[in-house]
């Protein structure tokens, strides 16, 4: 039987390096920042984060405004369909509506590294899978697009 860890943020990195998940640190935040979801098209950041509570894994796809009506009504199918996601509109005045895949592990009587790894697999093929069918719904600006409005916000 494996043993119980409480994570803090070396034992993450470690986890996440024998994972074979790439990762940057960034400076500004704690987070560790998955290379693989941030090359995707529409990918504005991902990270995980250790809270108090848990571990959060997160992902901001930006959304391009017109597409916020169909996006916002289709809310409920995805979260359906991706039930071990958490999925949201984020919605601030000066900056590109974002969509946030969140995914969260209670870590409060400790985990193994075999459930942090299948916790960040399964999130980051989640995360994948829906990153993809709202590129094919036109929800998020595709790479390289010369239409979109400007630069989105910061990434903290």
């Amino acid at each position: 039987m494996s043993s119980l860890y409480k994570p803090d943020r070396a034992l993450l990195e470690r986890w996440m390096e024998e994972t074979k998940v790439a990762f940057d640190l960034c400076g500004e935040c704690e987070g560790l920042h998955v290379r693989a979801l941030q090359a995707l098209d529409g990918v504005v950041d991902s990270r995980i984060i250790l809270e108090h509570y848990g571990l959060v894994f997160s992902t901001g796809l930006e959304v391009r405004p017109m597409a916020l009506l169909p996006l916002a009504a289709d809310l409920g199918r995805i979260n359906m369909d991706y039930p071990y996601l958490k999925v949201f509109l984020d919605i601030i005045d000066d900056a590109t509506p974002q969509l946030v895949i969140a995914g969260f592990l209670p870590v409060h009587s400790g985990i193994t590294r075999d459930q942090f790894a299948a916790f960040v697999v399964m999130v980051m093929e989640g995360t994948r899978q829906l990153a993809e069918e709202c590129l094919r719904l036109d929800y998020l600006f595709p790479e390289g697009d010369p239409q979109r409005g400007g630069p989105s916000r910061a990434l903290h």
